[in-house]
Parts: structure tokens; C-alpha cells; sequence
């Protein structure tokens, strides 16, 4: 019988070796030809190839036919680090087909690194200062909803009258409403 064992590791074997945690014979045994394959991390060009591979083996699998992916999604997929390698990419990519009703795979439908999307979080995008603003915006429209006097709606945020003014002035569709001081 003739056979060749294929083995793979994240793990530095030699160095295993040299402190005794792995055998040194097994080690020259499986060290014939070694095959390095960088991680996933240092090969961010591979990212679209396989998304591309994971979408249509999923999609398949669950009886789907996926075309597209949303504007940004791969952009998002290449930034991330992917500490789990492919492993993870792949993971991504089947629960997003999962989720994914139509034929395009959506923002909301891809978790990456456990977490959804920023869209799912309810935050409008990745850009610091667009979600800051945002989060200003959105604060001060809830406490005036919840309270008849502005200076309520301060107390609320636990700010001044004078500094929720200024939110107004620099957001000034925020106080449609017509809450009084």
C-alpha cells in the first residue's frame, strides 16, 4: 500500500519540536514537502474568489441562486482581519446566503467578525463622524419626543439648555415639533 498523509496546522511545529511539545520523529515524517499557505489576512486579494466560491457552493446547497453582492460588501469583507482565516470567510458567506431572501446578498445579511453590520446595529454607516452625528441627531429627536419643555429634554441627555440650543441650531430639523423652553 502506497500513502501520502497531507497534513495541515496553525501551529509552528518546529518550534514545537525544539520545546519538546511535539514529537520530533512524526515532525520529519509529515515534514516532506511543506506547504506554506499564508493566512487569509496576507492574501486579501483571494477574498472576492472565494466569496464567489462559498456564494455559489452555498447557494446551491440551499436550493438558491445568488447573482450579486450589495455596493461596499466585498470593500467590507477585504478590511476585515479574519482571524479565523477561511474558516470564517466561509462561515460568513453561508449564514449571509441563509439570510439572504432575494438574489443579492445585502449589508444585513453579513456578520462579520460575530457582530452584524453596522446597518443591523442601527448605525447608517462606517464613517465616524457620519455615526456621530448621527447618534447626536438621533438623541436629541428621542428626548424632545419624550419631553413637552426643552429644558426637560436637556435634564434628559444630562446636558444644558444652552448646549441642547446648540444642537438645535447645528440640527435644525431636529426641533420640528415646536417643543417649548
Amino acid at each position: 500500500m502506497d500513502v501520502r498523509v497531507i497534513a495541515a496546522t496553525n501551529r509552528d511545529l518546529q518550534q514545537l519540536v525544539g520545546t519538546g511539545r511535539f514529537q520530533d520523529d512524526l515532525f520529519y515524517r509529515l515534514h516532506v514537502v511543506p506547504i506554506v499557505v499564508p493566512p487569509l489576512r496576507e492574501r486579501l486579494e483571494d477574498v472576492p474568489m472565494l466569496v464567489e466560491h462559498f456564494a455559489h457552493k452555498h447557494a446551491t446547497r440551499c436550493g438558491k441562486s445568488i447573482d450579486s453582492l450589495d455596493g461596499g460588501i466585498m470593500a467590507r469583507l477585504q478590511a476585515h482581519h479574519w482571524p479565523g482565516n477561511v474558516r470564517e470567510l466561509e462561515n460568513a458567506i453561508e449564514r449571509a446566503v441563509v439570510l439572504t431572501t432575494g438574489s443579492t446578498i445585502s449589508h444585513e445579511a453579513i456578520t462579520v467578525g460575530g457582530t452584524p453590520s453596522a446597518q443591523m446595529s442601527g448605525i447608517p454607516s462606517l464613517r465616524l463622524r457620519q455615526n456621530v452625528e448621527w447618534v447626536e441627531r438621533e438623541t436629541i429627536r428621542r428626548a424632545l419626543e419624550m419631553s413637552t419643555l426643552k429644558r426637560q429634554a436637556a435634564r434628559l441627555m444630562g446636558i444644558s439648555p444652552r448646549v441642547l440650543s446648540y444642537y438645535l441650531a447645528k440640527y435644525p430639523l431636529i426641533d420640528q415639533n415646536g417643543t417649548g423652553a
